[in-house]
């Protein structure tokens, strides 16, 4: 069987998880109302090592343990300035909800933003931080109310200018959404992130050239960003450069599961030659892929059956 086959591939989707509900500071309850955004930890340690006379120093040594790739002592000094603190700040707050964000704890994240926000409005940071939340839980139109004001201020966060690019292409408005990438680039130049969202909806909207071009920057700039290779190979498919798409969609090795993938792609789009070669490719180059690629190929035969056609030519 050879492995030269025609193929058309589709989009490759932004991966975006974010899901909680938010917990105002007039619900905090009990003696110690920062109690709950807590990792869990015991801080006895902390204390007796790390000594502070000021919230401001606490804040200092939270700032210092997140430079250090030390999360847990940033948090234990965010939440400490705060205990010493009249009256809650924000952004100590805001801080606690980056922290909580990166591990994964999306509801303490979300209602460490929202209670900096209670007490500044204004904050830029958690304004945004949790527009991005809200994206997350794709609750797109939430984000889009959260995040449209934002772009009027000053010195805006490119991560705004790039959640609503992302959400303008999620509701097909490509112009629109290249628009926003292109201003997150101007504050932030060279993002491998926004290139890779900018090459993405230049793929939507069918600018082949356009899109490789912002999507070879991409992974000039992050030689191990694998979605910006798999969207990559995306375009040198829709280019007709086949064996260069399967090299970039298998960047990471694993060529069975890229030979599957755009098998699986290739069907959606109609080229069911090219489909099932793929498939046969990827059961013979990997056990692993045998029962998927296997059950792909009875769909796609069934497939041809319901339509009663033994083969599509080009």
């Amino acid at each position: 069987m050879t492995t030269k086959h025609h193929l058309r591939i589709a989009c490759v989707a932004l991966a975006l998880a974010l899901s909680g509900c938010a917990s105002t500071a007039q619900q905090q309850s009990g003696a110690d109302p920062y109690a709950s955004l807590g990792s869990g930890g015991s801080s006895v340690e902390y204390s007796t090592a790390f000594p502070v006379a000021s919230p401001e120093e606490a804040y200092r040594n939270g700032n210092a343990a997140l430079r250090a790739g030390d999360p847990d002592r940033a948090l234990f000094e965010y939440l400490r300035g705060l205990r010493m603190e009249k009256r809650p700040k924000a952004d100590p707050l805001y801080s606690v909800g980056i922290i909580h964000h990166g591990r994964g704890n999306h509801d303490l994240a979300e209602k460490a933003y929202r209670w900096a926000l209670e007490i500044d409005a204004n904050h830029l940071g958690a304004s945004t931080a949790l527009g991005v939340a809200l994206l997350e839980q794709r609750d797109f139109e939430g984000a889009r109310q959260h995040l449209e004001p934002l772009v009027a201020r000053r010195h805006v966060p490119w991560q705004a200018y790039n959640a609503l690019g992302v959400i303008a292409d999620m509701s097909g408005e490509h112009g629109q959404a290249q628009g926003h990438f292109e201003k997150a680039l101007e504050i932030a130049p060279g993002t491998p992130r926004v290139l890779n969202n900018l090459g993405y909806s230049r793929y939507l909207a069918g600018d082949w050239p356009g899109a490789r071009q912002a999507l070879r920057r991409a992974v000039n700039a992050n030689p191990n960003y694998e979605l910006a290779w798999r969207n990559l190979g995306l375009v040198y498919a829709r280019e007709g450069d086949h064996e260069t798409a399967i090299e970039a969609v298998a960047r990471n090795g694993d060529r069975a599961k890229a030979y599957n993938d755009i098998g699986y792609i290739s069907m959606l789009e109609g080229r069911y030659q090219d489909a099932m070669g793929f498939f046969h490719e990827a059961m013979r180059l990997s056990p692993a892929y045998y029962l998927t690629a296997s059950q792909n190929a009875r769909n796609l035969d069934s497939l041809l059956r319901r339509s009663g056609a033994d083969r599509i030519e080009e």
